[in-house]
């Protein structure tokens, strides 16, 4: 029994409900991936190959040849940027709750939290991608605005389809369910989503209701993700003025 009196779902339907929920976040990742960045990415690239001629040839940090864009090489940027979209919106499903404030500050937040702290991973002093490609700032800010932009539309995207009368909430349960099949390459990381949920839905139950200490938990993460973010932004920075 909850709270309220009312009776719980059943635990069969309580999963179905978190994988239809799952779902809809996975698809808007993928999809946003794909577009952000694949296709942000190349074109990224794209830009940067213009502005520096005699780069071509050269080839960058991540394997790629700079001026030459090919289709194998295009539909391989696809591949992985939709696999790590995938993957941010599994961490999306993980720290959602943690979002505290008003829709704007969500979407500020979430959307510069990934630039700085996904940002400060890709850019780096030493390589070809910050270091021959000229302006650096060009190639940073556009670095930096990938993950930011991604994170961003991905709140505003999967929250739109997490809406209780949307297809992923009402739709054929085998269609709703497919964007799982996304995280075919990350079949391991799914499994353990599958099982951190059941251990949390049976502490709840076990609870009547609610999991002991959830909202000192939520402020601990939210604590942890404000020093990662600070630490990331101060070495981000320090790689800046050295780039600049």
């Amino acid at each position: 029994m909850t709270v309220t009196g009312e009776q719980s779902p059943t635990l069969g339907a309580a999963f179905v409900r978190a994988a239809r929920r799952l779902a809809a976040i996975t698809a808007a990742g993928a999809l946003l991936g794909m577009l952000v960045g694949g296709v942000g990415g190349r074109l990224a690239m794209f830009v940067l190959a213009r502005r520096n001629p005699d780069a071509t040839g050269v080839t960058s940090d991540d394997g790629f040849t700079i001026g030459q864009f090919t289709l194998a090489g295009s539909l391989n940027l696809l591949v992985v940027a939709t696999v790590l979209g995938v993957l941010g919106a599994a961490i999306y499903a993980a720290l959602r709750g943690l979002m505290i404030g008003p829709r704007w500050f969500q979407v500020l937040s979430i959307g510069l939290g990934p630039a700085v702290v996904v940002g400060d991973q890709l850019v780096h002093v030493d390589g070809v991608d910050f270091t021959l490609l000229q302006p650096a700032w060009l190639a940073i800010v556009m670095f930096l605005a990938i993950p930011g932009l991604y994170a961003a539309l991905l709140t505003v995207l999967a929250e739109r389809w997490l809406a209780p009368t949307g297809f992923f909430a009402t739709g054929p349960l085998p269609l709703a369910l497919a964007p799982l099949l996304a995280f075919g390459p990350l079949a391991p990381l799914l499994a353990a989503i599958g099982v951190g949920w059941c251990a949390l839905e049976w502490v709840r139950r076990r609870s009547g209701g609610a999991v002991p200490g959830a909202v000192g938990l939520a402020w601990l993460g939210r604590v942890a993700l404000t020093l990662v973010f600070v630490v990331a932004l101060v070495e981000l920075v320090d790689k800046v003025v050295e780039l600049t």
